[in-house]
């Protein structure tokens, strides 16, 4: 794997450099990346998307930065870029990519990381939802990671698609669609938790899910990728997402192509980098349990953890008898309903304790503790020490951190 280059040393060339730019619109974490670097690199940047991708007779550029998509017409338009014989960097590996220094999303670290969210919630069936339309996509890397992780954590995964090449069904055919889902889901057992490429792709997944009468995230659990929040927030069910690190990429994209202007070597390879990581929602937001009854419960406690609660009430929302409940719960879990319930309160507390400066009785009523005795008692039982010595230890780890990031 290539080193990411991360100096952000501001600089004053002799000159000012003049840089083309050529981005497309809709990813604006990844433009912010590369204006705030170019912005401490001092450089005039010539967006060509108001010139038609054209570079005017009159610029002498310095450099290039340009990210394209797989078509012949970009292609066109990346053998410009190379002939005018200046250093150029392009963003992902769309478009000749061995002919540019290219800085990509690390497509394996993506399945990796979705493989083992799924493995901590103790997923044991897993599927990658991939297209068959764009099999020769670099993109197809996330999916053979993604299996290939799965598989080295003990679970079975498998390859999935429900569109190919010479039978395409419009996307509108829902029923149709999951019909072709429900085939290809047929041999898992559930639990199953089912990874896909983009984030439209998984707010379908729930869709057919919904038709066929199965519980999302009890049953599927869905994950997508891209983490876009007007597709992620109001899907059917808030979808999960791998988050790709759009800021780091257009600036480490810059970065790079300022040193290849001031006449260093170009990196041996593509420069990676890695997801940012993974926002959970309710789509993924669940244990992986044989008891659909036990699932549905669970899911009730945590979205509802910080609001008072007995077990009587988790068993009411899960429509069984309380002790049918806290048998499961014990069967499944080893722990019982009312140990859960703490537990997800702490859980959510220390995220508190560590994330803001909220004070400490606020952080107890909030989780959903009675009383702040009660929250202190219980913090400490678990935790072995106290909400504010943990909310202190965690800030020296931070800067320790931080230290030694600028070491």
């Amino acid at each position: 794997m290539s080193k990411a280059y991360t100096s952000t040393t501001p600089h004053a060339p002799a000159k000012r450099r003049t840089v083309l730019m050529s981005l497309h619109y809709g990813i604006e974490n990844r433009r912010r990346g590369v204006y705030d670097a170019a912005r401490r690199a001092g450089w005039k940047v010539l967006d060509l998307e108001y010139y038609n991708r054209e570079v005017p007779r009159t610029v002498r550029p310095d450099g290039v930065l340009f990210q394209l998509h797989l078509a012949t017409e970009e292609a066109m338009i990346a053998r410009r870029f190379l002939r005018l014989g200046i250093p150029a960097v392009q963003i992902e590996d769309f478009a000749l990519p061995e002919k540019f220094c290219c800085v990509v999303e690390d497509r394996r670290a993506v399945g990796r990381a979705a493989a083992e969210h799924f493995a901590d919630r103790g997923f044991r069936n897993m599927a990658y939802l991939g297209s068959e339309v764009f099999h020769d996509s670099p993109f197809r890397l996330i999916g053979e990671s993604f299996i290939a992780r799965a598989r080295d954590l003990g679970a079975r995964a498998e390859l999935i698609a429900i569109q190919s090449l010479g039978r395409l069904i419009p996307w509108a055919r829902v029923e149709a669609l999951a019909k072709r889902f429900e085939r290809e889901i047929s041999g898992f057992q559930f639990p199953l938790g089912i990874f896909t490429y983009h984030d439209t792709m998984a707010a379908r997944i729930c869709q057919f899910c919904d038709a066929l009468g199965l519980s999302v995230p009890e049953q599927v659990a869905v994950l997508g990728y891209g983490n876009d929040p007007c597709k992620c927030d109001f899907a059917s069910t808030p979808l999960s997402s791998v988050a790709p690190n759009y800021y780091d990429q257009g600036r480490i994209a810059a970065e790079l192509l300022d040193r290849l202007m001031d006449g260093q070597p170009a990196p041996a390879g593509p420069v990676l980098v890695a997801p940012a990581g993974i926002v959970t929602r309710q789509s993924t937001d669940v244990l992986a349990l044989p008891d659909l009854d036990t699932a549905r419960a669970l899911r009730y406690m945590w979205e509802h953890f910080a609001e008072p609660l007995s077990v009587d009430n988790i068993a009411d929302a899960a429509a069984i008898s309380r002790r049918k409940l806290e048998r499961h719960f014990q069967t499944y879990l080893h722990r019982g309903v009312s140990e859960e319930l703490v537990r997800k309160r702490l859980e959510r507390a220390c995220e508190l304790l560590v994330a803001t400066r909220t004070r400490v009785k606020v952080i107890s009523e909030q989780v959903g503790f009675t009383t702040e005795k009660h929250f202190f008692r219980s913090f400490r039982k678990v935790m072995g020490t106290s909400p504010r010595q943990y909310r202190l230890a965690h800030a020296a780890k931070l800067r320790e951190a931080e230290n030694d990031e600028n070491d």
